[in-house]
């Protein structure tokens, strides 16, 4: 009996003591799993953090302000340009106006002139320079009168039309003649020349001798003891050409 009750006893104690140790044991296990280390929630594996990409930084042209001035525009205009001196006489070299001379006098933008005809007639000339052009009115003493234009493409030379009362149309150039003209470019042989409204040309050389000739439109004849020598002016009428090959420059009035 002793025996029975000491093992019964015996198997109370040991039935105790485990329940005891799995009710110890039980908690900790479930804390485990609920708390970390510093308190606080952890899962089986860690969350991942989150990577944002940054925004890229946008520019701007800044705006002019209210003072800030416009950009300079380019045209690739060249200059204007204008009539040199035209102050002098000037010799009919080759139109249907008629054989004349011109004297002009340049005011500003006006010029005024007179005319004289080879054949006695007078004249009067008006115009207004507009660049390197001259739009004129004439008028002669046989009662003709009309409108044109000049242009000077190079100093010594003015070329453009006309149209009379009568409604008839012609065209007039003229070259400056009367002025210095250099014998082969030299300016220490120098030709003063002259004419008249005529055509008739007087010059005096460097040692003062007077030599005389006469002008047909673009050509000018020099007399000489035995026979005339011709001499024909370039198209910029700077340069005369003579048939003997000696030549004239233009070296200013």
């Amino acid at each position: 009996m002793k025996t029975a009750t000491y093992r019964c006893q015996s198997f109370v104690l040991t039935t105790a003591l485990f329940v005891g140790t799995v009710a110890v044991v039980w908690p900790q296990s479930g804390n485990q799993n609920s708390e970390g280390p510093a308190g606080g929630k952890t899962s089986d594996s860690a969350a991942e953090k989150k990577v944002t990409t940054p925004k890229p930084v946008r520019t701007t042209t800044p705006k002019p302000g209210r003072n800030t001035p416009p950009p300079s525009k380019t045209t690739g205009k060249s200059p204007a340009q204008v009539v040199a001196d035209i102050d002098g006489k000037w010799w009919t070299t080759g139109n249907d106006f008629g054989t004349s001379q011109l004297l002009l006098e340049q005011n500003g933008s006006l010029v005024s002139g007179a005319i004289q005809y080879a054949d006695g007639r007078t004249g009067t000339f008006s115009g207004v320079i507009a660049g390197k052009r001259i739009n004129y009115t004439w008028t002669n003493s046989s009662g003709d009168r009309g409108t044109g234009w000049l242009e000077q493409s190079w100093n010594n030379f003015l070329g453009g039309s006309y149209r009379d009362q009568k409604g008839a149309t012609g065209s007039w150039t003229l070259n400056r003649i009367a002025g210095n003209w250099c014998f082969g470019g030299s300016r220490e042989r120098l030709r003063k020349v002259n004419h008249s409204s005529k055509g008739q040309l007087f010059y005096v050389t460097e040692d003062g001798g007077e030599e005389a000739g006469h002008l047909e439109g673009p050509w000018i004849f020099l007399h000489g003891e035995l026979s005339d020598v011709k001499g024909t002016m370039n198209y910029k009428g700077n340069r005369v050409e003579f048939e003997t090959g000696t030549f004239w420059t233009w070296c200013g009035r």
